[in-house]
């Protein structure tokens, strides 16, 4: 999101020797190293992220319905960022958290379509503590990819408890989960479940944060909620019925006052075991308010235009409360100066006295001096860039240039390339001033050119996933990282992203907007033979659901193509053949026959690498 010339973080390390990351094959993760040392008297970190949850969805912020106690409680003990940009939607958001830099730059430029996943040999936030002492752990929401070297269990984070994809539910998560009792991949091993889920990832937090004793730990506690299906108790969705919204609104809110109360209950358990003093406490939420999924029956967007996944304020503006009593950030104080999500990772390697070897380059800034109550007098002004994404992988890239775009400054705001705000008098975003400010407004429309021409040749191509690595022998595939497909006519595709859309393809019944077919774009680390599985649904589902009713199977990987007819009854259709290292296409097609139904490909494919040639 940065516009200004990329920082070299330089901060003085007066604790620790920090062991710098640096990459594990041509195309792999960074690497860790295996000596780490302690920090005296470090500060515990824990970042609360939710997952479409918007400046608006706060009792604090004048929410007339929405109940936040707890979360008002801590924005007022907090030094709270009024001003802070996020992304407009999640993986985006999440990327720039965890490398504080642009999403465009590490690979991110959509939630789906094999555009969601963390590029090799970035340096991350998690990788940097972990080097200087730290035990680091996520929980929850990843969605920066579910295959090597883009899990997070390759990019710094010792222990993992998540959901797979963007959310329970969706496509490349546990088969048939829900928020309740849900499935968990715990350290890669699916495990049980018996609550709620947003309780599920706060009890988890807590039980790993307790077993930290001498080892200073960053947890990072990643919730679902209040992201879409609006799965919650029905008891907690009345209450907000009763006062008169429409049912998506209820939810919505019932979903973030369960969370509320976690995030509630979390805290005192840090004040109860004298934690809380020299813990970095950050909330935040990831993108502009989804409104439960239909922004039409909001209630209240807090005087900001636009919701999730919009170039205006309302899509971008999220709340922000940073606390640390021992570090001098004293609570109840609003910063108003201009800050964005790509400035958390340099503010937190400062706070917590880590340096940022010369290799890792961010585009943020250390918060530090506002966060400190330092002079302020000497902040710059900045602009910042927010972009929209989620173009089809076939766009032009001209295309979506300006589309969905916005750079700001402290003061203005210059959308889609054309119309120019004065958010300091125009907070609604309703009059575009672009007339009467030409000197504003040629400013910062050459800034985003230059700032996308130096990114045109990143975004032109989908980074491949990859495949056949010793550090995972069989790769998991899912259609939600669907391309165009090479085999049927796919124009404007958009690909089956949640269960829900995959039962309707194979009930003969797809949804006009989701197409049943797509390749994915592979990097095959080593040459070798591979053993290639199509699955209409994964090895967990019922066999009821998951026998294949096609009659014959289709592979193309590259230039070579293969097929054989299916059994009745099969639940897998396997290929054996040999691929040479590189990057190709791969591609599925179940056709068939008796039944008269349209082909589509394989939702599920594993690849698995064999031996060498």
């Amino acid at each position: 999101m940065q516009i200004d010339f990329p920082l070299k973080t330089a901060i003085s390390a007066t604790l620790l020797l920090f062991t710098q990351a640096c990459p594990v094959l041509a195309s792999a993760a960074v690497k860790h190293s295996t000596e780490s040392v302690p920090l005296p008297q470090a500060p515990n970190v824990l970042m609360i992220l939710t997952d479409d949850q918007g400046f608006s969805d706060l009792g604090f912020y004048g929410n007339p319905s929405l109940e936040t106690p707890n979360l008002d409680a801590l924005a007022r003990s907090s030094v709270r960022l009024e001003d802070f940009v996020a992304s407009p939607t999640c993986s985006p958001t999440r990327a720039a958290l965890m490398t504080g830099q642009h999403e465009f730059k590490v690979g991110i430029t959509h939630t789906i379509s094999g555009r969601s996943l963390l590029k090799p040999g970035v340096p991350t936030l998690p990788q940097h503590f972990k080097n200087a002492g730290y035990a680091t752990a996520i929980f929850g929401k990843w969605h920066l990819g579910d295959t090597y070297p883009s899990r997070p269990q390759d990019r710094g984070f010792d222990e993992t408890f998540i959901h797979l994809g963007g959310g329970i539910g969706q496509t490349p998560d546990y088969w048939g989960n829900t928020y309740f009792n849900p499935e968990i991949q715990h350290n890669g091993t699916w495990v049980s479940t018996d609550a709620y889920c947003t309780k599920v990832f706060s009890d988890a937090a807590w039980d790993w944060i307790q077993a930290r004793h001498k080892q200073p730990w960053l947890a990072y506690l990643a919730y679902n909620a209040p992201h879409t299906p609006l799965q919650i108790d029905d008891a907690l969705a009345q209450k907000y019925l009763d006062k008169g919204l429409p049912e998506s609104q209820a939810r919505f809110y019932a979903m973030i006052d369960d969370l509320d109360r976690e995030v509630g209950e979390l805290l005192q358990k840090l004040d109860a075991t004298g934690l809380a003093d020299n813990t970095i406490v950050i909330f935040m939420g990831d993108n502009g308010s989804a409104k439960g999924g239909k922004p039409a029956e909001m209630e209240y967007n807090a005087g900001l235009r636009g919701t999730k996944a919009s170039p205006y304020q309302g899509g971008v503006r999220v709340p922000c409360f940073i606390r640390w009593p021992a570090g001098g950030i004293e609570g109840g104080r609003p910063v108003d100066q201009l800050t964005g999500i790509i400035d958390l990772f340099p503010t937190l390697a400062e706070l917590a006295s880590i340096p940022l070897p010369d290799s890792t380059i961010v585009d943020g800034r250390s918060l530090q001096p506002l966060l400190q109550n330092e002079s302020a007098n000497n902040w710059p002004d900045r602009s910042i860039v927010t972009h929209v994404g989620r173009w089809a992988n076939e766009t032009p890239l001209e295309e979506s240039k300006y589309a969905g775009s916005a750079i700001r400054n402290e003061r203005f705001s210059l959308v889609a390339g054309t119309e120019l705000y004065d958010l300091e008098n125009d907070r609604a975003q309703e009059n575009d001033v672009s007339k009467d400010y030409p000197e504003v407004f040629a400013t910062l429309q050459k800034q985003y050119d230059q700032w996308w021409h130096s990114l045109e040749s990143e975004l032109a191509t989908v980074p491949p996933i990859i495949v056949g690595s010793p550090q995972q022998p069989i790769a998991d595939l899912t259609c939600m990282d669907w391309g165009a497909s090479r085999l049927k006519d796919s124009h404007g595709y958009y690909p089956p992203w949640h269960q829900g859309y995959i039962r309707s393809i194979l009930s003969a019944e797809p949804l006009n907007h989701i197409t049943p077919v797509g390749a994915w774009q592979l990097q095959f680390l080593r040459s070798g033979k591979y053993r290639i599985t199509l699955r209409n649904l994964p090895p967990e589902a019922p066999a009821s659901e998951a026998r294949i009713l096609a009659n014959q199977a289709s592979l193309q990987v590259g230039a070579q193509t293969l097929t054989q007819p299916i059994p009745a009854g099969q639940r897998a259709v396997h290929f054996e053949l040999p691929i040479e290292a590189g990057i190709t296409t791969l591609e599925s097609l179940f056709e068939y026959t008796a039944q008269q139904r349209p082909a589509h490909g394989a939702f599920y494919v594993s690849v698995e690498y064999l031996d060498s040639l």
